[in-house]
């Protein structure tokens, strides 16, 4: 494999792993971070998270990957992946 392919693929999985890992911390979840699939909607059906958690959602990626998540832009905030991909496409930016 390129050794360039290989470091997104560690950077982005260890984004996945930080997300889950502030999930869990942030709003008390009874999972580890293996437990939670990368495509886990966070509200509704999947980890039912509600408009309170979606603000410590929002908090939690300031300070973890030092990333601001606009306000209103939910689109973000769908799964685990989509949070992953707005914070790789606006860490570096």
């Amino acid at each position: 494999m390129i050794p360039q392919l290989q470091e997104i693929i560690h950077e982005r999985q260890d984004v996945l792993f930080k997300i889950k890992a502030e999930l869990i911390d942030r709003l008390q979840l009874e999972f580890e971070p293996v437990d939670i699939d990368d495509d886990t909607f966070l509200f509704g059906g999947g980890l039912s998270l509600d408009s309170i958690d979606a603000m410590e959602i929002v908090l939690g990626v300031q300070i973890c990957f030092d990333v601001m998540i606009p306000d209103g832009d939910i689109s973000a905030m769908r799964t685990v992946n989509t949070l992953a991909d707005f914070v790789l496409a606006n860490k570096s930016a």
